[in-house]
């Protein structure tokens, strides 16, 4: 990722505008831990590098999304429900906080950062195929808080 975004940086991004840089290399910080090549393409879900990610491009709305997560967490005691929940929430606090363009406001990239967080989310939700077909039966894993 660093090289693609070195030769993005060298000529074919709009002047002073280095906002999807951060992006790009988040997008494959994301991939590269779903799919390592260390481990056979054999990964996780990408909640934690997602989360990561949003904290560091947006901390106000990252917070939000965890304790959204972690309370629907506490409530349903399903950890993947909040996992999915907090990545469709993503996009739509970004549409409506900021309308459409909440950190990328003065970069000139308009509606980047949510396009950004829509494919976030896809992301973390695509990977979560398996548990939404367990959520929707009935049949997945759920924590105890007991001992």
């Amino acid at each position: 990722s660093r090289l693609i975004c070195r030769w993005l940086e060298a000529g074919l991004p709009p002047e002073n505008d280095t906002h999807y840089i951060g992006y790009i290399a988040g997008l494959f910080a994301i991939i590269g831990h779903i799919l390592p090549i260390y481990y056979g393409f054999k990964g996780g879900k990408g909640v934690a590098t997602s989360l990561g990610i949003l904290l560091m491009t947006n901390w106000q709305l990252g917070l939000i999304c965890l304790v959204f997560a972690l309370v629907l967490m506490a409530l349903t005691r399903v950890v993947s429900m909040g996992s999915i929940a907090a990545a469709i929430l993503y996009p739509v606090l970004t549409l409506f906080v900021g309308g459409g363009h909440y950190i990328v406001e003065s970069s000139g990239l308009g509606n980047g950062y949510f396009i950004y967080s829509v494919i976030l989310a896809i992301i973390v939700i695509f990977n979560h195929r398996e548990n939404i077909k367990r959520i929707l039966s009935g049949t997945e894993n759920k924590i105890s808080f007991n001992k």
